[in-house]
């Protein structure tokens, strides 16, 4: 399986990434929590017909710390899972001023009532172990859209780049995955992970 995690900081474009990621047939996933990450791999490996190419989307609405993304990466590594990480970046000027252009609100200046620029600060102390660990950085101050998409086919498409990145991907099993995500996001909170892998794994790898 190829793994890329795909992180950044708020408005700097992984929305983009990831609709590329999904043109040039990744598997994407959106919002993964920090402790979410090595379930989420061991599932996507499971199985005669396990995901080639996935994309997980991890910032700081499901990483409240630098720690729990450490901790993360740490049991990666551990079970010898092998992946690349993509960090999308920009000065907080530019940040600022692409927030205050659709009037949204960083998600930090919402959980905890401080500025924007307090708000982009914590944001990149909490994503550092991603942006120091990262194969790719890709500053998007001086890109447009059409451009960051572009260069993300560049990267990571098999055959021809940008050019190539148009094709149909047909999964047939989206909906099981999506209900999977849930019923693991419902165990982890209740504490009883463990005894939801171990009865539902053997199933797994019949499904998919």
């Amino acid at each position: 399986m190829e793994l890329l995690i795909v992180s950044g900081l708020s408005g700097a474009g992984k929305s983009v990434a990831m609709n590329a990621l999904e043109d040039i047939g990744f598997f994407c996933i959106d919002n993964v929590p920090a402790g979410l990450l090595p379930s989420i791999t061991a599932f996507s490996e499971a199985g005669d017909s396990q995901l080639e190419r996935v994309a997980l989307s991890m910032d700081v609405r499901g990483c409240r710390t630098s720690e729990e993304i450490e901790q993360a990466l740490h049991k990666l590594d551990e079970q010898g899972i092998l992946y690349k990480i993509l960090f999308l970046d920009a000065p907080d000027d530019v940040l600022m001023r692409r927030y205050s252009e659709t009037r949204r609100r960083h998600p930090i200046s919402i959980s905890e009532g401080i500025s924007t620029r307090e708000a982009f600060a914590k944001e990149r102390k909490i994503l550092k172990p991603l942006q120091e660990r990262a194969d790719y950085v890709i500053n998007t101050a001086l890109l447009s859209t059409a451009q960051n998409k572009e260069r993300i086919c560049d990267l990571f498409a098999k055959n021809g780049g940008a050019k190539g990145a148009m094709r149909l991907t047909v999964m047939h099993n989206l909906y099981f995955y999506n209900h999977l995500m849930e019923c693991i996001r419902e165990a982890l909170d209740a504490g009883r992970y463990e005894h939801f892998y171990q009865e539902h794994i053997e199933a797994l790898g019949k499904r998919i």
